[in-house]
Formats: C-alpha cells, sequence, structure tokens
C-alpha cells in the first residue's frame, strides 16, 4: 500500500494521485447546487409512490410509513403520551429511537403531511449527494448524474428514501466528521461532536468512536462520547421514563415488529439463525462473532486510512456496524454507496479487494433477498440450499471481505518482522 490518497480527485484541480480532473460546467454556486441536487431530488419524487406498497402516483401519496411513525410520535410526546405506546394505523410501527430522536424531530408536528415528505426527502437527496461529494466524485453534473442513479439502482438509498427513514442523513454526519470536503477546511463544529449525535439517534455509528481511539485520535473520540452524552442527557430531562425504558429494553434491538430469522435482515446475526437455529446460545454466540468481525474490520480500516484510502475506511467501518448489529434491515447498508466510491476510484487498493467489494456493493444494491424470496412469518425455517445462499450472501460476502483484508495485514505484519530480523 502506498500514501496515496484514496478519494477521487476533485473538481478544484487537486488530487493525491496526481492527476487534475477539470469538470466543466456552470461554477456559481446556486447554479451548482441546482445541477448536482435537482435531478435526484426530481427522481426520487416521482419515484417515491412505487418505492413502498400503497402509495399512490396521483394525487402524490407516499407510502413513507417511518416518516408517519415519527410525526406520530413527535405528536404524542407532545401532548404528554409515551412514545414507545405510539404505533401508526395500518401498518402498526413502534417508535423505537431513543427520545433525544424524537426530540429533534419536534418541527414535524408543525405542517401539513406531505410538505414534510417533500422536506424529508430532499434532506435524505441532500444527505446522499453530501457523502458522494466528500468521498471525491466530481462535482457538477457528474455529482447530479450519478446521485439520479443512487436513486434509481441502490436499493439501501432507495428504500431510505421510499420509507422516510434517516440512514442516509447518519451516515453524512459521520462522514462530514470524518472526510472534510475540502482539504484543511476549517472546521466550524469540533470534530467528532457529529459522529457523537449520530450515535445519540441511533446506537451502531457509536463504532466509529473506537475508530477514532484505535487512531490515536483521542480528542475527537472523547469529544465523541461527551456529544452523544450531551444529547443524551437532553433526551433524558425532557423524557426521563422514556430514556430508561430505551436504555433497559429497546437499545437491545428489539423492533417489536421482526425476528432477526426475517430474510431482510442482513446481520451476522441473521445468518446465524436462518442457517443455525435460534437458540439464546446461538444468539449469544452470532452476536459475539459479529463483534468480533466488526472490531477486526475497525482495526483493518485505520490500516487502511493511514495508508490514504480514507474513503475505503470509512465505508468498512460503517459497514460493520451493519453486520454486528442485531438487527440490520437492507435500508440501513447505506455505507455501500461510500464503498461503491472507494471501489471504483481508490488507486491503492489490491485488484482482489476492489472485485470482491465491488461484488459486494452489487449484491447490496439488487437486494435479491426481499426480491425473490419468501420471507415472514417464520418462512425462513425452511428455505432451500439456494434459499439460504440468496438470502445470506451479502453478510457472507463482508465477512469474507474482512477476513481477507484482516489476514492481509497479518501477512504483511510477519513479512515485516522477518526483514527487521535479516
Amino acid at each position: 500500500m502506498s500514501s496515496a490518497r484514496g478519494r477521487a480527485p476533485r473538481s478544484d484541480g487537486g488530487s493525491a494521485s496526481g492527476l487534475r480532473l477539470v469538470n466543466p460546467g456552470p461554477q456559481h454556486p446556486v447554479w451548482r447546487w441546482v445541477i448536482e441536487l435537482g435531478p435526484p431530488f426530481v427522481v426520487a419524487v416521482l419515484l417515491l409512490p412505487w418505492v413502498i406498497a400503497h402509495g399512490i402516483a396521483w394525487p402524490w401519496q407516499p407510502s413513507t410509513i417511518d416518516l408517519q411513525v415519527y410525526v406520530y410520535a413527535v405528536n404524542d410526546m407532545l401532548a404528554g403520551k409515551d412514545i414507545y405506546a405510539t404505533t401508526t394505523p395500518g401498518w402498526n410501527l413502534y417508535f423505537i429511537y431513543p427520545p433525544i430522536a424524537a426530540i429533534l424531530m419536534v418541527p414535524l408536528a408543525v405542517g401539513a403531511y406531505w410538505l414534510w415528505q417533500l422536506t424529508w426527502t430532499f434532506l435524505l437527496v441532500w444527505a446522499q449527494q453530501s457523502v458522494l461529494k466528500r468521498c471525491g466524485v466530481p462535482r457538477g453534473w457528474v455529482l447530479g448524474l450519478i446521485g439520479v442513479v443512487v436513486v434509481l439502482a441502490v436499493e439501501p438509498i432507495r428504500t431510505t428514501l421510499g420509507y422516510g427513514q434517516v440512514n442516509t442523513m447518519l451516515m453524512a454526519l459521520v462522514v462530514a466528521d470524518l472526510l472534510p470536503d475540502r482539504p484543511h477546511q476549517k472546521r466550524r463544529i469540533p470534530q467528532g461532536a457529529l459522529i457523537g449525535l449520530a450515535a445519540a439517534i441511533k446506537l451502531t455509528p457509536a463504532l466509529f468512536v473506537v475508530f477514532a481511539f484505535l487512531l490515536g485520535k483521542k480528542r475527537m473520540a472523547w469529544t465523541a462520547i461527551i456529544s452523544f452524552a450531551a444529547f443524551t442527557l437532553v433526551g433524558a430531562v425532557f423524557q426521563w421514563n422514556q430514556t430508561w425504558q430505551f436504555w433497559f429494553g429497546l437499545s437491545g434491538g428489539d423492533t417489536r415488529t421482526a425476528s432477526p430469522l426475517y430474510a431482510g435482515n442482513q446481520s451476522f446475526l441473521g445468518v446465524i439463525y436462518r442457517l443455525i437455529g435460534e437458540t439464546r446460545e446461538l444468539t449469544l454466540l452470532g452476536l459475539a462473532v459479529g463483534g468480533l468481525v466488526a472490531l477486526l474490520g475497525t482495526l483493518v480500516a485505520c490500516q487502511w486510512w493511514r495508508a490514504g484510502e480514507q474513503t475505503f475506511a470509512v465505508a468498512l467501518v460503517g459497514l460493520c456496524t451493519c453486520l454486528a448489529s442485531p438487527l440490520s434491515w437492507t435500508h440501513h447498508y447505506v455505507w455501500i454507496l461510500p464503498m461503491a466510491v472507494a471501489v471504483v476510484l481508490g488507486r491503492t487498493l489490491p485488484r482482489w479487494v476492489r472485485l470482491l467489494g465491488g461484488a459486494w456493493v452489487l449484491w447490496v444494491s439488487a437486494c435479491l433477498p426481499l426480491a425473490l424470496l419468501p420471507y415472514g412469518g417464520g418462512q425462513e425455517r425452511s428455505f432451500t440450499l439456494l434459499q439460504q445462499i440468496v438470502a445470506n450472501l451479502g453478510p457472507l460476502l463482508g465477512v469474507a471481505l474482512i477476513v481477507g483484508l484482516g489476514w492481509q495485514m497479518l501477512v504483511a505484519h510477519r513479512n515485516r518482522e522477518v526483514a527487521a530480523v535479516t
């Protein structure tokens, strides 16, 4: 591995690879924002009613069922009700985030629902484009057109839009903390604060705190911890009982809607449930092995960060959060987006890493487990061998990539020791 920077050449002409990329087109900031955000936003709005069942194209009524949960929870909270007793009509979905998430979503209580559907969609598209830009995708029409392709072809991004979820926004917070928009950009917010905010809303980004410690970025790590604690404390001040209920119940991954067995759960624990069984001992085994794989992936990510492949490193840690979590629905795998950029543009990644990482990106983007298989109601227990392969190949590809990278790191370390002795 060399020290070449693992991000795409920038449209401002800078590139650690030594190449100069000129991205022609209007450079006025307003016009540039229009061409970068406009096409993917328009496509997302048109596509939205077709993503989740029961959406209506005209009059425009997409079935953003998770956004609906947020709206109902906020209204119940403001009415003095228990946010964890909130259910939505028809779908009977629950609010499962920490109380601070509901507090931050208070603006949802004001305004028409359709207006919030449009606003939420715009925020998700903005987050997606921000991630692509920070990972090195050239600005202007290139960024806008790639954004359209992402909305149409990448299932985790598309269904996050369809559900009205928060996944892409949380990823954007983490990426903004780790990958500067411009080289030597002056920070307005202390590095680590956004990671702490993301972890306070949804626990899984906390793995990036471990990543920061392993990198030796102690100030960033402690800033993230303080940020996480501060936001969690705000939630506790206003929602004490619900904070207690979350940390001693829901934080374990209980969605009250589906089991880890469900084919749409693409975590390592889901693989164990579908392939071996659902006992308590196997649950602990699945969580333990998933945690070890995530730790190995984070260690490997540190090596690639130091080697200049920062986008690949960030993507790897993000995908490790999906593998280690008890429940990782297909739309949680938004981290496949920076991974796609890394395997295409990463100049120092070995060929096998780019091929295996690219295969993982394509498989996750296609979402064949939900497209081809029966699911729900315990049908996963009777899967054939071929169905098991389809259901579990995604997480297993991720584990194979991480284990392969870990083995490569070990071999390189041994070779350095031998060279030092001789």
